[in-house]
C-alpha cells in the first residue's frame, strides 16, 4: 500500500522556474541546468523503481521521499521506506549508467561511462548511516525496536556492477530493478515474526508521515542569484516568449501570436517559487508586467486564492508546486 507516494521534488519546479527565468547567456545558466539534469535522472530512477513495487505482495506500507529530523538542526532523507510488521527495508535508489566499481580499498563508488571515470560516495555507508538514523527515530518516538535490511536499487538495466575481489558478499545489498521484488521477499522470510499489530503498524505510519519535513530551500540563495536577474513577464505556453501582453482579458504573444486567458497562473507559480509564496496587487503588476492594479486585482479574485489584511496591504497565498 503507497502511503506516500513518488513526486516531484519542490527543488525540482524551482529548478525549472529557475531555467526558464534566467536568460540563455547567464553565467549559472549551464551550471543550473546541469544540476537539473542530475536530479531529473534520479526522480527517473525513482519512479522506476518505484513501479515495481506494484508487483510487491501486500502486507507493505511504501513511503517515498521521507525527510525525517534527526536532531535539533539535521534531517535524514530516504529515497523508499517499506514497513511491515515484521521488518522495516530502506531501498537507496540509484540511476547510473555505464559500469560500478564498489571499491573497498577505500570505501566509495567508482563510475565509469564513456571512457570517464567520477568517484561517489558509497552508497553501501549512506545507507547503513540512515538505518542508524533510522533506528534513532524509532527509539525517539517510543516504538518498538524492529529489524530494518537495507538495498541499493539501481533502476537501469545496462549498468556493469563490480567490486573489489573477495567481497562479492556485498552484491547481496545492491539490486536491479528486475530482481527488486525477489530481493524484497528475501529479505522479508528471514523474519517471520510478526512484531507489531496492525494498530501500531498504522501508529508508525501516522507518525512518518506527519514527522516528514520536505525540504523547502532558497533557490536564489541556493545558486546566489539577486532577484534582479530574473525575467519578468508572463511566458507564452507555446513557444516560450516573454513578455505576453494584456490586451482585453487575454494574454496574446507578440512573437506567434498565441493566445491565452490564463498563462499569468504559470508565470505567478514561477514567482511562488522562487521568491515567496505570497504576492501584493503591486507584486502581481511588477512581475506580470502590468500597470493598472484593477486589472492586477482581478487576476487576482479570478484565481480564488486564500488572502489576509485588507486594501493595498492584501497579501495573497499562492499554490506551490511539490510535496
Amino acid at each position: 500500500m503507497i502511503k506516500k507516494p513518488c513526486k516531484k521534488p519542490l527543488k525540482m519546479f524551482k529548478l525549472e522556474a529557475l531555467i526558464r527565468r534566467l536568460p540563455l547567456n547567464h553565467p549559472k545558466q549551464k551550471y543550473i541546468t546541469s544540476d537539473y539534469r542530475k536530479m531529473l535522472t534520479g526522480h527517473k530512477g525513482e519512479m522506476t523503481i518505484g513501479a515495481e513495487l506494484a508487483y510487491l505482495s501486500g502486507g507493505f506500507y511504501i513511503f517515498h521521499d521521507l525527510r525525517l529530523q534527526h536532531d535539533a538542526t539535521r534531517f535524514f532523507q530516504l529515497d523508499l521506506l517499506l514497513l511491515s510488521k515484521n521488518v522495516m527495508m530502506i531501498i537507496e535508489v540509484k540511476n547510473f549508467a555505464g559500469s560500478l566499481y564498489f571499491d573497498r580499498a577505500y570505501p566509495q563508488l567508482i563510475r565509469t561511462k564513456d571512457g570517464l571515470e567520477q568517484a561517489y560516495l558509497d552508497p553501501l555507508i549512506q545507507v547503513n548511516i540512515q538505518k542508524e538514523r533510522l533506528m534513532n527515530w524509532m527509539k525517539l518516538h517510543k516504538f518498538p525496536e524492529l529489524p530494518i535490511e537495507t538495498l541499493i536499487a539501481n533502476a537501469n538495466s545496462n549498468t556493469i556492477i563490480k567490486t573489489t575481489p573477495g567481497h562479492t558478499s556485498i552484491l547481496k545489498q545492491i539490486t536491479g530493478k528486475e530482481t527488486l521484488i525477489s530481493k524484497i521477499q528475501s529479505l522479508e522470510n528471514k523474519f517471520p515474526s510478526k512484531l507489531l499489530t496492525p494498530r501500531l503498524l498504522n501508529k508508525i505510519s501516522n507518525a512518518l508521515l506527519q514527522n516528514h519535513i520536505p525540504l523547502n530551500q532558497n533557490i536564489l540563495n541556493l545558486y546566489q542569484i539577486p532577484e534582479t536577474d530574473l525575467l519578468k513577464g508572463v511566458q507564452c505556453p507555446k513557444c516560450l516568449a516573454l513578455p505576453m501582453k494584456r490586451e482585453r482579458g487575454k494574454w496574446i504573444c507578440n512573437s506567434c501570436s498565441y493566445h491565452s486567458k490564463c498563462a499569468h497562473i504559470k508565470t505567478l507559480s514561477d514567482f511562488a517559487v522562487l521568491i515567496r509564496p505570497t504576492v501584493t496587487n503591486k507584486d502581481v503588476r511588477s512581475f506580470l508586467q502590468i500597470e493598472s492594479e484593477t486589472i492586477a486585482n482581478r487576476i487576482l479574485s479570478g484565481m480564488d486564492l486564500e488572502h489576509y489584511g485588507s486594501n493595498k496591504g492584501r497579501e495573497y497565498v499562492l499554490e506551490m508546486n511539490g510535496d
